[in-house]
């Protein structure tokens, strides 16, 4: 047991001098390939980031949309009520001036009658 712990420890040992060894001999590559690998990481994070913010963009002008057709229908309804008493009331004026005619008619068609009756009891009374 102490024989595969002492192996162990040396392969650790090893493998970290050989980490060491290597970042040592390829230091300036490393740090440009993390320089690299950073920069690529920020590219990818903020075409991540516009897209999204294309997604809410067009989003918005759908919701503004929405609103603004919602809004029209508000607004033509209003309209539509505000026009309402103004069309009953010449409703009501069609109404009374077509009762007026018919009241108009209706004395002139009795006037008629009374007329005729009255040239009845005339010829009557003559003859």
């Amino acid at each position: 047991m102490e024989i595969e712990t002492a192996l162990l420890q040396k392969g650790r040992d090893m493998l970290m001098e050989t980490l060491i060894n290597f970042w040592q001999k390829y230091d300036g590559i490393l740090t440009e390939a993390a320089v690299l690998l950073i920069g690529l990481l920020g590219v990818i994070l903020l075409a991540r980031v516009l897209r999204q913010i294309k997604r809410l963009n067009k989003n918005l002008g759908n919701i503004t949309g929405n609103v603004q057709a919602y809004m029209d229908v508000i607004l033509k309804e209003e309209a539509e009520y505000e026009e309402e008493p103004e069309m009953v009331q010449a409703r009501a004026e069609e109404r009374e001036n077509k009762e007026t005619e018919e009241a108009a008619l209706e004395r002139e068609h009795q006037k008629m009658e009374d007329e005729k009756l009255f040239n009845a009891v005339l010829q009557e009374y003559f003859s």
